[in-house]
């Protein structure tokens, strides 16, 4: 009975390398391998991560707007329940998004973040200080209106009509978040908090001053039209005399000699 107790004993030991259990193992395989499916993890989203701002930037780079090259105007006025409002005066400009308080954006980015697909009217809202999202609509220093508030006897709600040139008077309403429309040179955005179906008009007719007149006569955009400046000497053909009075360079008029032939009688 005791040797057959002690057969089995060694048989167990046998089994467990010498007496140690299974259980007395530390899984490092395990721990391995866990940790280097965090650090796989952690490695993507970083990749990813720094390639879309990669990607955003490149875009903001070499699609118009661009940096330092295009300057683009807009104009736009904000309706509040079938009135127009003031134009913004706030001629805040952190980035190269801003208005002169003439009801036109002006749209020449001095950075990426607003170049590109990423000139918004969010970043001009922004900019200026006004609130304007899907739901909401708060003009400098104004009232802030919000999807359901009473406009005109019924619910209102935040609206943008674009409309793609100045003889465009029809538009289009937006269906995307204010704030991720893309500005484009030489259109016409009505931000409105109106009922919904309410007619849109664009931000002006024409008459002089309101929006639509004064994206028709930019005050900002230089002259493509070459001037003579007082003191700089014309070019003139070499060997052709010219009389110079003061600053002015003028090549004269010579009138050739009449030439007479005589008349014999006969």
């Amino acid at each position: 009975m005791g040797k057959a107790s002690s057969n089995k004993k060694v048989a167990r030991a046998a089994g467990t390398s010498g007496g140690r259990t299974s259980r007395g193992r530390t899984p490092w395989m395990y721990y391995l391998a866990i940790g280097a499916v965090v650090l796989l993890g952690v490695a993507g989203v970083y990749t990813s991560r720094n390639h879309r701002l990669t990607t955003v930037a490149a875009t903001g780079r070499t699609a118009p707007p661009r940096v330092g090259q295009d300057h683009w105007h807009v104009a736009y006025g904000v309706y509040i329940c079938g009135k127009l409002q003031p134009a913004i005066t706030d001629q805040t400009d952190p980035t190269g998004i801003h208005t002169h308080g003439d009801g036109v954006i002006h749209v020449h980015p001095y950075v990426d973040s607003v170049a590109g697909k990423n000139a918004t009217l969010g970043k001009f809202a922004s900019a200026v200080h006004m609130t304007l999202n899907a739901g909401e609509l708060k003009l400098p220093g104004g009232k802030d209106y919000r999807d359901g508030d009473s406009c005109q006897g019924k619910p209102g709600r935040v609206q943008v009509q674009i409309f793609s040139s100045p003889t465009d008077t029809v538009g289009t309403l937006a269906t995307v978040d204010p704030r991720d429309i893309p500005l484009q040179n030489n259109q016409l955005l009505t931000i409105a908090f109106m009922p919904k179906g309410a007619t849109l008009p664009p931000p002006g007719t024409g008459a002089t001053g309101d929006p639509v007149y004064n994206l028709e006569h930019l005050n900002d955009v230089a002259a493509t039209t070459p001037t003579t400046t007082a003191g700089t000497p014309d070019t003139t053909v070499p060997g052709s005399p010219s009389t110079t009075t003061g600053a002015t360079t003028t090549a004269p008029t010579t009138t050739p000699p009449t030439s007479t032939t005589p008349t014999t009688a006969k």
